[in-house]
């Protein structure tokens, strides 16, 4: 994470220090103590007790045996006063409820709804759709749903697990099992919850001090260089064991794919071992010339150790933000070094049984469309890049646009938003949420986004745990949990990051485990000659998916028969009107009237 989110508004810190001025002390000579000629006190208090009768003496001794158990208590109730705050006791924190992914339940209709106050999250109501005979005119339909219309598939929705999310998760499992259980179970239940995943390849700047690759002995410099010709000599020393991956980030994982065997992970690194780079350090500079294939190799290493640690990567991207060269772990890497690099890293990949792994590009913020294009377009005939990544930072969603139209003819790219973040905290969290689906899930939803990944799945109330030199000191988590160093009460909080992520899984919930198949995003057009008001439309916002219900893609709608449901519809609507609005929704012809409350709804239904 480079910029600063434009969801709320950019804001950031920093850290300043400097050495104090003043005279120079030196502790080498010894002092030289005084000489008394005094009577040594010793021989005094000596001479005192020995004029003391026995009674005056037993009382001396009880208020000497009072004064020390006094100075023990003292101390004692001083030390407990002096540790840090403890976060509280997290055993009955409140979790939104989730539904069992299994066929029955995916397929009951119903809505999930969330309210612009803090007092319903997420909540559902299992409701019939109540879909109307076919009708082929609009008359007094305000949405019409095509889905013979479709465009991207959705791979899914969800943020990163940073070593600074695992590492707060992995402390919450140890505090509270039970609490933790349930939290995974919202989080990465396989109807709602995070269906993507991003994790960092080494450390970020959200990670805990020290930085850290899995090369904990790196080769010299110099003779690096010497040893191109035998790259696993310049490996031998890899490892996951001691990093915080192995600590945190895998056990996590592997408790996360306990509840849907089907979560993506993307791997992504932030720099390679120094060795590699330019300027001999993870922060900042370049690839070394002639570093490309070693570097490859160390990356498909990674990828093969993840996977025998059981966490199997879908997708690794070739280097976050390859433009910003940071104090913090990163790396610049230009367009004609991304494509060598992809090209050597689906060999390696393949090599280790690994060539399903997608291969992602640029990684980077839209601004950056051109030279994405420029290596989509130089890998064409190689197709040794399947997809490109967008960050939500610099620039607009419009210039996804922009990428495809620079596309060599009949080249096309899957486009993936792999990271935002919001930071510090909105007026409220109906505003949060509301500034989410402007700037990103309404906007890269009709550019063809698969996914959505917002930054950190989880960090404390202090924006924490991160490096120091991390740019970003006021960027929020999809949950915020209590720490030692940030502790507060309750000890989870559920951030509109999170609502956002389960309102779209829900929508867009692929099908493919209970028989079906992979939902994609459909046509959901105002219609003509709609029942509602003008101005009505200024205040709702929506986007509409569709899964076969049987098999892999959606099959023509029936208008004959109603009875026979071989689809399931999702549709995510907003509405920041002050009232209710009864909208008319056309679904493939049947028609009926979804009360759209104030807030964020996701409304399913399954369909002919």
């Amino acid at each position: 994470m480079s910029k600063l989110s434009k969801l709320y508004g950019k804001s950031g810190g920093g850290h300043g220090g400097g050495q104090g001025s003043g005279d120079s002390l030196s502790f080498d000579a010894k002092p030289v103590l005084p000489t008394s000629h005094r009577t040594p006190r010793k021989n005094k208090a000596a001479a005192w007790w020995s004029t003391l009768n026995a009674p005056v003496k037993i009382v001396y001794a009880a208020l000497a045996v009072i004064a020390v158990l006094a100075l023990v208590l003292g101390l004692a109730l001083g030390l407990t006063l002096g540790k840090p705050k403890e976060d509280p006791s997290p055993a009955a924190d409140y979790v939104p409820s989730s539904i069992s992914g299994n066929r029955t339940s995916l397929l009951q209709p119903g809505y999930w709804y969330t309210a612009p106050s803090n007092g319903t999250n997420f909540a559902w109501t299992a409701a019939s759709a109540q879909l109307g005979s076919f009708r082929a005119d609009s008359q007094g339909v305000d949405i019409v749903i095509n889905t013979t219309r479709t465009f991207q598939e959705i791979d899914g929705f969800g943020g990163a697990m940073t070593d600074s999310s695992a590492y707060l998760l992995d402390r919450l499992k140890t505090r509270e099992v039970r609490l933790y259980e349930r939290v995974m179970d919202f989080m990465f239940n396989n109807a709602t919850g995070v269906g993507v995943t991003r994790v960092t390849l080494g450390a970020s700047d959200f990670s805990l001090e020290p930085q850290y690759t899995y090369i904990a002995t790196a080769p010299n410099f110099t003779q690096a260089a010497a040893q191109l010709n035998d790259p696993s000599s310049l490996l031998r020393d890899f490892s996951l064991d001691g990093t915080q991956s192995s600590a945190y980030t895998i056990p996590v994982l592997v408790d996360a794919l306990k509840r849907n065997p089907r979560l993506k992970v993307i791997l992504t690194p932030w720099s390679p071992p120094g060795f590699m780079k330019s300027n001999n350090t993870m922060d900042g500079g370049t690839l070394r010339t002639g570093f490309v294939d070693v570097l490859a190799q160390y990356y498909a290493q990674a990828a093969q150790a993840w996977t025998r640690a059981g966490v199997r990567p879908w997708a690794m991207t070739l280097q976050n933000e390859p433009s910003n060269l940071a104090a913090y772990p990163s790396m610049g890497m230009d367009a004609p070094t991304q494509v060598q690099l992809a090209v050597a890293l689906k060999r390696e990949l393949a090599q280790r049984g690994l060539g399903d792994v997608q291969v992602w590009a640029h990684d980077d913020n839209y601004s950056g469309w051109q030279s994405a294009a420029q290596i989509v377009n130089a890998n064409a005939n190689a197709s040794a890049v399947d997809a490109v990544a967008f960050h939500c930072y610099r620039g607009a969603p419009a210039q996804i646009a922009q990428f495809e139209a620079a596309l060599q003819a009949n080249v096309s790219k899957r486009v993936h938003m792999s990271e935002c973040t919001g930071t510090g905290n909105p007026a409220n969290r109906w505003s949060g949420i509301q500034a989410w689906l402007t700037n990103v899930y309404w906007p890269v939803g009709v550019h063809n986004a698969r996914s959505v990944v917002q930054w950190n799945l989880a960090l404390d109330p202090g924006y924490a745990p991160r490096l120091q030199s991390s740019y970003c000191a006021s960027c929020t988590g999809s949950l915020t949990l209590s720490s030692q160093s940030n502790p507060q009460d309750p000890y989870v909080t559920y951030n509109d990051q999170m609502f956002l992520t389960a309102h779209f899984s829900a929508a867009s919930t692929d099908l493919t485990r209970v028989g079906g198949g992979q939902a994609v995003r459909v046509a959901a057009d105002q219609g003509q000659l709609y029942s509602l008001k003008r101005t009505d439309w200024q205040c709702l916002n929506w986007l509409a998916y569709a899964a076969p219900l049987n098999g892999a893609s959606l099959q023509q709608a029936s208008s004959a028969n109603g009875a026979q449901v071989q689809r399931r519809l999702g549709l995510v609507m907003a509405n920041t009107c002050e009232d209710t609005k009864n909208v008319v929704i056309s679904s493939d012809g049947r028609r009926s009237t979804f009360p759209v409350k104030q807030g964020l709804t996701t409304f399913v239904w399954t369909a002919p």
